[in-house]
């Protein structure tokens, strides 16, 4: 199954096999693979390694040819990705509604272009949702390397031009070795600062592949000992621990900051080492690393495919193993059909380009008749064409995203005030579930009403989200100190209860010395929440406000506006619905709050659930607006709740 060449190394392809498995695992969301997505930074690091063997050499003997060399890189990247795109297209148009065609087709035209990260990146933050629209997310990483393909080769050639023959590989590592900490330094400020900035861009990724380079100029093939077996499989259980421990410290893939370094110093250990790995050899690894390519580009479109259906709620485990299989398997018959045929190249780089650049210009031209034809409407007229002028209306009318203050540090959080010209008496805290009400104050408030949210943090005093970037005590303390102590009347608190309580991001309790524990327990995180909580409303209420607390409302898996869309698209009528059940499982734990506060003078309960739900389920379209209720998974439709004209009236006193 392995190419019988003499420099072919088993360890690395094994390692291959290895990150395609640690990616696909971590996509699937199988449980204790939340570090999975070191699987890339592996990826980078061989990539660094494999082109400076590929340049170095020929570049040292004076027989390196950009031209050449770009010509090897497109026939193993082009064929592929080019089917990739072509394929889903074809199968688009048979299945997808228009605006999810254009979706399709306009990601297509940046992944060809290999500017997918930059055009990922645009679309980044707190509004990105990967969960069934962003169809070929994971070609960032191949435009960062394609990028560094481009430009790696000339550092090299700026490095080495005029140095001596004796110095060359000297100046080299030297150079090399400096862009690493520089790219390292600010990868490491950015994940705190603008952690999608050093996601997404290859001036902060550029460490991880020269990483790999290093280790290539570095490497003494000559050297041998019996220590190099267990450099070997020391780096094998870095990156396999780093994978593990990333995943107990609930790191998130976007900030992962200097956590990276465990993967990526294992990989180059590997590297390094150049021995026979027993872990490595495996024919399973062996068979993944050989296709792990093509089975990283088909992984996630279906991931995403299989997302627009109901199957991975109702069958998650076989949907799971489903994808998995059909992963290696159109790895396989892309590898054997698209892959290979393409490496037997004809003499010279432009007959060996030609056909890989065919392929491309074949995809290329396909996506551009699609978005030229706004994503294919003629296939159903009539249905799923008003989906634009949806958004126009949500647009128009939702909170202003200046004020969300998602990721902000005190000083820079911005409160965002509904102008009545009346002095401000009411006061919204809390989250983006808070935010989402804002369409409802600008319509019926007889006053001016204050808003001081912070996207992704709940309004609970004294707990902190311990992912970088985050400052969610800090914010929870000022927005109470504001309801208790400047001049309101009334101080609503809303929140995404229904994932607070739950497992979801990770969270400490600060205590009065200034220490910050983790709850041991879920329940001991929900009672931190209730308790905090509880204390906070009674210390408002003590002064004399009226305290508003909005309980949790049903929230779907999918984004409820294009699936509305894409069900009047299939079937001509909205089919969709969320079971209560759900709902009384994902926020049960908050009744005792309500319960114990219902009886006070001043607090009050307001929920949505007696408008959208029945004994067994709750809706998420309006027949009579014609409009989804919600225009993603849990935030509702501005103009829905416009329409709700009584839900917050006896709590605004007339100005």
């Amino acid at each position: 199954m392995s190419p019988a060449r003499d420099d072919y190394r088993l360890d690395l392809n094994g390692l291959r096999g290895l990150a395609v498995a640690l990616v696909v695992a971590f996509h699937l969301q199988i449980k204790g693979a939340t570090g999975g997505f070191i699987g890339v930074d592996v990826f980078f690091v061989l990539s660094g390694y494999l082109m400076t063997q590929m340049v170095w050499r020929r570049l040292d003997a004076g027989r390196f040819s950009y031209a050449d060399y770009l010509a090897r890189r497109a026939a193993r990247i082009w064929p592929a990705l080019a089917a990739l795109v072509l394929l889903l297209l074809v199968a688009g148009a048979a299945w997808l509604p228009p605006f999810d065609m254009q979706r399709l087709a306009e990601q297509g035209v940046r992944a060809l272009a290999f500017v997918s990260n930059h055009y990922f990146f645009a679309h980044s933050g707190y509004i990105t949702h990967a969960g069934d629209s962003l169809w070929l997310l994971h070609t960032w990483s191949l435009s960062v390397e394609w990028q560094f393909y481009l430009l790696y080769p000339l550092l090299l050639i700026v490095i080495t031009r005029w140095a001596p023959p004796a110095r060359r590989k000297t100046l080299a590592v030297a150079g090399v070795a400096l862009l690493l900490l520089a790219s390292l330094v600010w990868h490491l400020w950015l994940s705190r600062r603008a952690a999608e900035s050093g996601f997404f861009l290859l001036p902060a990724r550029m460490w991880e592949l020269l990483a790999g380079a290093l280790v290539a100029l570095l490497a003494r093939p000559s050297a041998a000992g019996r220590w190099r077996p267990w450099v070997s499989h020391l780096g094998l259980a870095l990156v396999l621990v780093g994978a593990l421990l990333i995943a107990a410290a609930r790191v998130r893939t976007v900030g992962a900051g200097a956590w990276l370094v465990l993967p990526v110093l294992g990989t180059a250990m590997v590297l390094w080492a150049d021995a026979d790995n027993r872990v490595l050899r495996h024919p399973v690894l062996q068979g993944l690393g050989l296709w792990s390519y093509s089975i990283y580009l088909w992984h996630w479109p279906l991931i995403i495919g299989l997302r627009l259906t109901d199957v991975p709620q109702a069958y998650p485990w076989a949907s799971a193993a489903a994808i998995a299989c059909a992963s290696v398997l159109l790895g396989w018959a892309s590898y054997t059909f698209v892959e290979r045929p393409f490496k037997h190249r004809g003499a010279g780089w432009l007959r060996s380009v030609a056909a890989p650049m065919a392929t491309m210009a074949v995809a290329g031209l396909v996506a551009f008749a699609v978005l030229a034809t706004a994503g294919l409407p003629f296939r159903k007229p009539g249905r799923g064409e008003s989906y634009d002028g949806y958004w126009a209306s949500v647009n128009s009318r939702y909170f202003p995203d200046a004020c969300s203050n998602y990721k902000k540090p005190l000083q820079e959080i911005k409160p965002c005030r509904i102008e009545k010209h009346t002095p401000a008496r009411v006061l919204v805290i809390g989250d983006s579930h808070a935010e989402h009400f804002y369409a409802w104050f600008v319509a019926h408030s007889p006053g001016s009403v204050d808003f001081y949210t912070a996207a992704e943090c709940p309004p609970v005093p004294n707990l902190r989200r311990t992912q970088p970037g985050y400052h969610c005590a800090e914010y929870a303390a000022e927005a109470w100190r504001k309801a208790q102590h400047e001049p309101y009347d009334s101080v609503v608190v809303a929140a995404r209860w229904a994932t607070i309580g739950l497992a979801g991001a990770p969270y400490c309790h600060l205590s009065a010395s200034g220490s910050c524990t983790e709850p041991a327990s879920l329940s001991a995180k929900q009672r931190v929440v209730l308790d905090e909580l509880r204390a906070a409303v009674m210390a408002t209420l003590a002064q004399g406000k009226t305290v508003v607390l909005v309980d949790s409302a049903p929230e779907s898996t999918l984004r409820v506006a294009d699936r509305v869309a894409r069900e009047q698209f299939w079937y001509g009528q909205v089919r969709l619905s969320l079971p209560v059940a759900t709902l009384r499982a994902q926020t049960g734990w908050m009744e005792p709050l309500f319960e114990g506060l219902g009886s006070t003078p001043g607090f009050h309960r307001v929920s949505l659930r007696g408008r959208l739900c029945n004994e067994t389920s709750c809706r998420v379209y309006d027949e009579a607006l014609k409009r989804p209720i919600y225009y993603d998974e849990s935030h509702f439709d501005p103009l829905w709740i416009e329409q709700q004209a009584d839900l917050f009236v006896p709590f605004m006193k007339p100005s």
